[in-house]
């Protein structure tokens, strides 16, 4: 009896830590590449030009954790302005992926013009 219950607790911790990885999956990505853009920002400013190559397997690491759907624009060049444009794509898959009806918008565009009254 107590080792049923004993294997039935373990299988539901274990399920619910699968939930939470599943669930927290995309906060952790977005922070990944947040951070990783800084970083490319950063270099892009202080006229870089070529992506060190610790920062190179880092970008692997956390693109290779993504869906193929998501990391595919990643283009890994040595250059920081592809690498940049192509993480801009990445996260932009991201947000469609997490956020299916996700809309990117430019706030400056004649469309919001108009308030609400």
């Amino acid at each position: 009896m107590i080792d049923n219950t004993s294997n039935r607790i373990e299988q539901q911790v274990s399920a619910l830590r699968r939930t939470n990885r599943r669930r927290y999956a995309f906060q952790r990505m977005l922070q990944a590449t947040d951070r990783l853009l800084w970083r490319l920002e950063e270099m892009n400013r202080d006229g870089v030009k070529t992506v060190p190559r610790r920062v190179r397997a880092e970008l692997r690491g956390v693109v290779a954790a993504m869906p193929n759907q998501i990391r595919e624009p990643l283009r890994d060049t040595g250059h920081v302005q592809d690498t940049l444009d192509s993480l801009f794509e990445v996260q932009e898959r991201l947000f469609r992926w997490r956020y299916p009806n996700w809309q990117d918008f430019d706030p400056d565009g004649e469309e919001y013009d108009q308030v609400a009254g």
